[in-house]
């Protein structure tokens, strides 16, 4: 009788060499990592084309506005209402009436109640003060202008109540 090998602790011959192996497992993180980026940039387009209907409306609604303030131009009505005015456009008009002595320390709209301002003025002596009322009183777009309680002791502080109209800047 002959003795047949015993197989069982011996170790056994791999059917797939070892760099091919490797290679495979390789192949498989890359196509996972793909899946993953694919996935990402799917989920990027997507926000992306959200993104894009946004600006799309934001535009029309510009545009909108733009014809509108055109109409009321070629009416001869006042192209920028106080409802509609930009805050930036409202600061820039009262900054250019501030004397060299005098600064602005707050400002609040009110645009529920017609484009109605609230100043927080200190000037640096009463002149200054004096010429900054006078330039509010003769702005073409500002109405309605009164003058707080004021101190008139080294530096004037005060608050002025007017009202933006609008119009052509």
């Amino acid at each position: 009788m002959s003795r047949q090998p015993d197989f069982s602790s011996a170790p056994r011959p791999s059917l797939v060499p070892r760099g091919e192996r490797l290679a495979v497992a390789v192949g498989v993180l890359a196509l996972v990592v793909a899946g993953v980026l694919a996935w990402r940039a799917r989920d990027e387009a997507r926000v992306a084309r959200v993104r894009l209907e946004e600006v799309r409306r934001e535009v029309e609604a510009a545009a909108s506005r733009l014809r509108a303030q055109e109409e009321r131009r070629r009416a001869g009505m006042p192209s920028l209402p106080a409802a509609e005015a930009p805050p930036a456009a409202i600061v820039a008009d009262v900054a250019s009436l501030l004397p060299a002595d005098a600064r602005l320390e707050g400002l609040s709209i009110d645009y529920a109640g017609g484009g109605s301002l609230r100043l927080r003025v200190v000037a640096r002596d009463a002149a200054a003060w004096d010429l900054f009322l006078e330039r509010l009183e003769r702005a073409p777009r500002l109405r309605d202008v009164q003058p707080g309680p004021e101190t008139r002791e080294g530096e004037v502080r005060s608050l002025v109540q007017a009202r933006w109209t609008g119009g052509e800047p």
